[in-house]
């Protein structure tokens, strides 16, 4: 049985994952934003209220937290950055994700930010999660089409 961990993300976990990352998440942050992995990461933590990694059987599989977009209205913007190594172990690291979720919407009972739409298995994950995504619209630095998601916690 595989070990899955989500802990605390250490400057650390991204730089064991930076030669790692997904290429649909690269591909995204350069439609996105025109940016590098190591730049979304290292901006990504240092603007996030909570930042995990997650861990199988010791390796960084994907390193997600979320930013403050208005702390008045409880928005939060979530993000994921995932290694090449999470497909194989997704349905493991999937299980572990709900109760991060319920963490994070402790903090911003609304979530949204925008995703790929090539990126499949981020918008699968994301679908798995509850999130609703709408029909992608051009978006970002190269208006490529990006679906919206978001996700309201239940109490609000």
């Amino acid at each position: 049985m595989r070990k899955v961990e989500i802990i605390p993300a250490t400057e650390h976990h991204a730089a064991a994952m930076l030669p790692h990352i997904r290429q649909a998440d690269i591909d995204e942050f350069y439609a996105a934003a025109l940016i590098e992995p190591d730049e979304v990461l290292r901006r990504s933590m240092a603007a996030s209220t909570v930042t995990w990694a997650g861990l199988v059987d010791g390796e960084v599989v994907a390193i997600f937290g979320v930013c403050p977009a208005s702390l008045l209205t409880g928005f939060g913007v979530p993000w994921l950055v995932g290694s090449d190594k999470l497909e194989s172990v997704q349905v493991t690291f999937l299980r572990h994700c709900r109760p991060a979720l319920s963490a994070i919407q402790q903090l911003y009972p609304r979530l949204e930010n925008f995703v790929d739409a090539r990126n499949t298995a981020a918008k699968s994950w994301l679908h798995w999660l509850g999130f609703t995504l709408q029909d992608a619209q051009p978006y970002g630095a190269l208006q490529l089409p990006f679906h919206h998601f978001a996700l309201r916690a239940d109490h609000v």
